[in-house]
């Protein structure tokens, strides 16, 4: 059984998965989900719960310093 190779045009429309899931099936990111959006929010503010200010603004320029992006 030979396949030739250049049967199927491969293009970024056609091997993305998510485009062709929300194309096809309605699929949305869960990151575009509100309901994630906000459990993501509650699990990343969980360390600055028991900090004080001064613990607190050590620790965002700690993820500034590192790049990390928070959600707001």
């Amino acid at each position: 059984m030979s396949r030739n190779l250049n049967e199927h045009i491969w293009t970024v429309s056609g091997t993305d998965i998510e485009e062709r899931w929300a194309k096809h099936y309605g699929w949305i990111r869960p990151s575009e989900q509100t309901i994630y959006q906000e459990k993501f929010r509650y699990f990343q503010e969980l360390p600055l719960r028991s900090l004080d200010d001064k613990a607190r603004v050590e620790y965002e320029n700690v993820l500034k310093r590192n790049k990390v992006i928070r959600i707001k």
